[in-house]
């Protein structure tokens, strides 16, 4: 009875060793001995794999964010909700004269915007897209004012009239249409003097 006594402790004992020792990438030591040792250069080593791959997640994230912000530089029309042309010209219809795209897109300004500024961003700019170009517009020759351009807040290069920034409304199709002539009695078709027609400025025909 007591030979069992004492046998048991080791028995135990070795069993705990042999569990311990079944993880051959952590623990080290020889089981002969009754001795286990952790392996802290091996732990170290899955720790810092473990770093490695956030770090790389990390990196490829930021390039990925940074691919897309050049993207949208190299693309005026993708950064806002606008349409891209060379430049702007003159058309007729009923109203007259009125300013349109180099695609022949009637153009519109608000009665408000007269220093030059982008008002018209976020949903506003939805419905009434402005007109951006890439780089310096081509102008007609039968216009006769003052043709600018400035940096739209949602992005892209707008094109501005006597200090108008130039829109076009979602609704028109096609050439020659406009069906956002005075809406909302702020927006107007412009002039080839850069006025807009049917507006305050024009006696509010």
């Amino acid at each position: 009875m007591r030979l069992r006594t004492r046998l048991l402790p080791v028995v135990a004992g070795l069993a705990l060793v042999a569990a311990a020792c079944a993880d051959d990438d952590v623990l080290t030591g020889d089981p002969e001995d009754g001795v286990a040792e952790v392996d802290e250069d091996a732990a170290d080593d899955d720790v810092l794999e473990d770093e490695v791959s956030e770090d790389d997640a990390a990196e490829d994230d930021a390039a990925e964010d940074d691919a897309a912000e050049d993207d949208a530089a190299a693309a005026p029309g993708d950064a806002v909700a606008g349409v891209v042309t060379v430049g702007i010209e003159v058309a007729d219809s009923d109203l007259g004269a009125h300013v349109v795209t180099a695609e022949g897109m009637t153009t519109y300004a608000a009665v408000d915007q007269r220093d030059g500024d982008a008002v018209c961003v976020g949903d506003c700019a939805q419905v009434w897209q402005p007109v951006l170009v890439d780089g310096e517009p081509e102008v007609a020759a039968d216009i006769d004012a003052e043709v600018t351009t400035i940096e739209h807040p949602d992005g892209g290069t707008q094109i501005v009239i006597a200090g108008a920034p130039l829109h076009t409304f979602v609704v028109d199709a096609e050439p020659g249409d406009v069906r956002g002539h005075a809406s909302a009695e702020r927006w107007f078709v412009v002039s080839p003097t850069g006025e807009v027609i049917g507006g305050p400025d024009d006696g509010g025909a």
